[in-house]
């Protein structure tokens, strides 16, 4: 399960891992080769500490090696010692300048200092190098000369310069494939770490095993994200044989049917956390289906905030499920067949109410549903998104189904974890889920969702609305 994840986080940011090494093993090299070269002069000095005469002062201890050369190697870079190097060669710098570059180490373990200059000028570190170790073993020795008139005084070091500086020929920074090198590394480890926080801020829909897993729910279909032709006619993917979601449609309606093989399942509410998830698109395809295996369906827009059945079926909803709802028109001058498709019949919404809730709510929408139940084999109900209104919970509560879509990347599991509190408070029976626009990368499907609550006075679609409608043929299958 974790490799599976870690694999699939992997997969998803890969762009991400393989451009952030690649830029930054770029800009290094690129700060690399503008950055001036920088060469190292190096003196070897040998430190011969001379043994000590005999004290009159048995607690003073005599000094080791390592401690002489310490010593020594701290009074090199001294100012005076340092002064005296820019004295004598001409150098326009400042003594803390120029000791920024010297390094004088004792080597562990050994009486050898080891005294390097860094310049961008090879001669000039040279002449540093082997002045400065020069200057400092001719004021050692002048210091020793006047100690000498002292009794007590120690014998005389003796530093010897080993291996004395010659003109590199070759600068020691930037070391650019060392540069180039971290750089792609510290790049890659950034881009892993960032993948990787980001998959765990990431509260989206990504697997049917997370899904599963964090709310109990199960996924029912998968539906691979198609872009639509021109008009929302189009959206009907399964009148298009060639199209690869048609079958991911009748998968769909073979999981719904066997998954409430003990359970009576006559209407079925078609809903989503959030808006343009592709709830009705589902709800259009699956009625479609529904009815081309031979099932008597009923397809009912029940989306009064903002109908689309009508559009993607090319019909006028001045007539539809308000009118049933309020009874003043027939079934049979509300529920129409569908060009094309046997089986199938549609309800539009009808004019938009004032009061969608309380109209859903009703008891006269219960009577409905309960005739419309013994008339067709199956009620396919589009309905708004569950956390925008309360209509789809209402319309839940009095069907035997409630199919949830979410868009896998998208809806995150807090929105769908609310849902689905909704819908358990009215005592809806969530079937599953339906994954829609599988790792679908361009050309989503989404609708704006403006939910509006004004209506005519006289209760008639508004004339914008009527001539979309009416511009719109009928849907014709393509072959």
């Amino acid at each position: 399960m974790e490799l599976i994840r870690y694999a699939r986080i992997l997969r998803r940011w890969m762009w991400m891992i393989v451009i952030c090494p690649i830029v930054a093993a770029l800009t290094a090299g690129i700060v690399s080769f503008s950055l001036p070269p920088v060469y190292e002069a190096q003196v070897v000095v040998l430190v011969r500490p001379a043994q000590p005469l005999a004290s009159t002062d048995p607690t003073v201890a005599a000094l080791s090696a390592e401690q002489v050369s310490s010593t020594y190697a701290k009074l090199m870079v001294e100012r005076p010692m340092l002064e005296s190097v820019i004295a004598d060669l001409g150098l326009k710098t400042r003594p803390d300048a120029l000791e920024q570059t010297i390094k004088v180490t004792p080597q562990p373990g050994t009486t050898i200092l080891d005294v390097r200059v860094q310049s961008s000028n090879p001669a000039l570190a040279s002449d540093v190098a082997n002045r400065l170790v020069a200057n400092f073993i001719a004021d050692v020795k002048r210091i020793q000369q006047q100690e000498t008139q002292f009794p007590n005084a120690r014998s005389a070091d003796n530093l010897v310069v080993v291996s004395p500086a010659v003109v590199p020929d070759r600068p020691v920074s930037p070391n650019k494939a060392l540069n180039i090198a971290i750089a792609f590394g510290a790049g890659l480890l950034l881009a892993l770490g960032v993948a990787y926080l980001l998959d765990y801020l990431d509260q989206s829909i990504k697997s049917d095993e997370e899904l599963t897993e964090r709310l109990g729910l199960i996924t029912i279909g998968h539906v691979a994200f198609v872009p639509p032709g021109k008009g929302r006619r189009a959206e009907l993917v399964v009148m298009d044989s060639q199209s690869p979601s048609a079958e991911a449609y009748k998968a769909l309606r073979t999981s719904l049917l066997f998954s409430t093989l003990d359970q009576e399942l006559k209407s079925v509410v078609i809903t989503s956390p959030g808006p343009g998830e592709g709830k009705s698109r589902t709800a259009a395809n699956l009625a479609v289906v529904l009815a081309g295996a031979g099932h008597k369906t009923l397809l009912i827009d029940a989306d009064f905030r903002r109908p689309s059945q009508h559009k993607i079926f090319g019909r006028i909803r001045n007539v539809g499920l308000t009118n049933l709802i309020l009874q003043d028109v027939t079934e049979d001058e509300a529920i129409v067949a569908v060009d094309q498709v046997p089986n199938l019949w549609l309800a539009t919404s009808g004019p938009i109410p004032p009061n969608p809730s309380e109209l859903l709510g009703s008891g006269r929408l219960r009577e409905l549903m309960a005739r419309l139940k013994g008339a067709f084999t199956y009620v396919i109900l589009d309905t708004p998104p569950v956390n925008a209104v309360t209509d789809a919970a209402l319309l839940a509560s009095v069907a035997n189904g409630t199919i949830l879509v979410v868009e896998q990347g998208r809806t995150t599991f807090p929105a769908l974890a609310h849902a689905k509190q909704l819908l358990d408070r009215v005592g809806a029976r969530t079937i599953g889920v339906v994954m829609n626009k599988v790792r679908a990368s361009s050309g989503s499907y989404s609708y704006g969702y403006g939910y509006y609550y004004g209506a005519r006075s006289d209760g008639h679609a508004e004339p914008d609305d009527r001539k979309a409608s009416e511009a719109e043929p009928r849907i014709t299958a393509r072959s």
